[in-house]
């Protein structure tokens, strides 16, 4: 007996807004399947075109949705994309600099080089929210 293969029947579901320092710097759209309530992420940067259309990439198999937001002194970069413990994600700053990140079991990352902070934010945890990714605020955190 084959399976049928699911459609999904995906509407907007909310947002999450990526501040800093209390400025908005991006939000990602966060779309749901109205059948069986998979999670898509789209983002949109000020300074960046928006897309011709929009994307609705599922994530791997076991993975969540997240949102990894990279800071230095003057910008926050952001990005969603999917995660889970174990995963390595590459990643390169916009001052060319490279890392290789691990997602620890409890979902996150190694967050700061010195220069600038990196985390990891789960989408689900911040629908209809704001993170906070501002260098200044971040460093008071410590």
């Amino acid at each position: 007996m084959s399976e049928q293969k699911h459609e999904h029947e995906i509407v907007l579901f909310g947002m999450v807004n990526v501040n800093r320092d209390n400025y908005l710097q991006g939000t990602v759209d966060v779309w749901r399947c109205r059948g069986c309530k998979k999670l898509f992420c789209d983002d949109k940067r000020y300074g960046e075109p928006l897309k011709a259309s929009v994307g609705f990439e599922e994530v791997g198999e076991g993975e969540q949705w997240a949102i990894l937001t990279c800071t230095d002194i003057k910008e926050v970069y952001m990005m969603s994309l999917g995660v889970k413990p174990g995963k390595k994600l590459a990643h390169a700053c916009k001052n060319g600099t490279q890392h290789e990140f691990v997602v620890k079991e409890d979902w996150t990352i190694e967050p700061d080089d010195g220069e600038t902070v990196h985390r990891l934010f789960l989408v689900k945890d911040h629908i209809n929210g704001s993170i906070e990714a501002g260098f200044y605020k971040l460093r008071m955190l410590k």
